[in-house]
């Protein structure tokens, strides 16, 4: 409504001016993302800046986020918008923060991998693990690699996934120790 787009129209124009894209493209970019990590256009998200907690809306929260990870990665606020259009369901689905997400997309894209195809390769990574995609009685999928070869649990005590930040970082540790072989395998049966 009305009192809805006002309350977070500051914030995508903010956005739209920094990146220097179009307004509309901008608000879609930021409007899609949201509804799909189930953020309500009407709704506040309390955040910290300066030691100081402020309420803002979901829209000014999300184009922060979008702000600062594209200007402190190798990507810009549209490839964020393909990539998120393409692994914000299933992270949302997931529960995984929109930070985290962001997070993701910025290391992706510092390593080359940008738009389409971070987010085609984040969310087959998502789903992989979710679903632990290639498993079978021989072979452990992409999540029984991460538990049982890593030792990273996924999921908490009561089947909900770990902040996504978390299990990352373990894992980036774990892969520390392994062989080129075993990275090479395991980066394969994780990420198809």
């Amino acid at each position: 409504d009305t009192k809805d787009m006002l309350n977070s129209i500051a914030g995508v124009m903010d956005l739209a001016a920094a990146s220097g894209e179009d307004l509309g493209t901008v608000s879609d970019i930021v409007t899609d993302a949201m509804t799909a990590f189930g953020l309500a256009a009407d709704g506040t998200t309390k955040v910290i800046k300066n030691g100081l907690t402020k309420e803002v809306s979901n829209a000014t929260h999300f184009a922060d986020i979008l702000a600062t990870a594209s200007s402190s990665s190798n990507t810009n606020v549209a490839m964020m918008g393909e990539t998120f259009k393409y692994v914000a369901p299933i992270a949302g689905s997931l529960g995984v923060s929109v930070e985290d997400a962001a997070e993701s997309i910025g290391l992706m894209a510092n390593a080359g991998i940008k738009s389409t195809m971070a987010g085609t390769s984040l969310r087959s990574i998502m789903n992989r693990i979710a679903t632990d995609a290639g498993a079978s009685s021989k072979s452990l999928g992409a999540l029984g690699t991460i538990t049982e070869k890593l030792g990273v649990q996924v999921y908490d005590s009561s089947g909900n996934m770990r902040d996504w930040s978390d299990i990352i970082d373990e894992c980036r540790s774990a892969w520390g120790g392994l062989s080129q072989e075993q990275q090479s395998n395991y980066g394969k049966t994780i990420a198809g």
